[in-house]
């Protein structure tokens, strides 16, 4: 699942980044990084659900819509945490306009970003994407216990 969703959000990625660095985008360029954008959302999917069903305990001590909210933020947030740098590299390999590192995997563009900046490069402007996923993430799953909790009540 979090593969195809990546492959089909790498092109819409590529131009936000692109614009959001002032760069040029055409329809021959859309699948740059492709790989990279599903990596990274394979990744941080099924990170997620695996931190999800793995808190089940502890989210079952708290009120069931508290849990939702809580237990979609915290998990999001462990997922997108550890994963961070394959988002880095992504960005990095979409924003790239120079046609002659356009061939640039994951791999080699952490390796670069290591070598000159320090394996803190890594996790620029993490505190802004992890305050992002635990909102946009606890909402979501909020919003989805409570369609499920007023599904249940109708089927009485």
């Amino acid at each position: 699942g979090g593969a195809m969703r990546g492959c089909l959000e790498a092109p819409f990625e590529l131009v936000k980044t692109r614009q959001q660095l002032g760069a040029t985008w055409s329809q021959r360029s859309l699948f740059i990084g492709m790989r990279s954008a599903c990596l990274r959302t394979a990744a941080v999917i099924g990170t997620f659900w695996l931190v999800f069903e793995a808190s089940a305990g502890w989210r079952a001590l708290l009120p069931p819509l508290l849990a939702d909210f809580v237990g979609g933020g915290m998990c999001s947030v462990i997922a997108w945490a550890l994963i961070y740098p394959l988002d880095t590299a992504k960005s990095r390999i979409q924003g790239r306009v120079e046609h002659n590192q356009a061939g640039a995997g994951v791999i080699s563009e952490l390796a670069a970003l290591r070598r000159v900046y320090g394996v803190a490069s890594w996790y620029r402007g993490i505190q802004a994407g992890l305050l992002r996923a635990f909102l946009a993430n606890g909402s979501g799953m909020l919003a989805y216990g409570w369609v499920c909790q007023r599904m249940a009540v109708r089927a009485l």
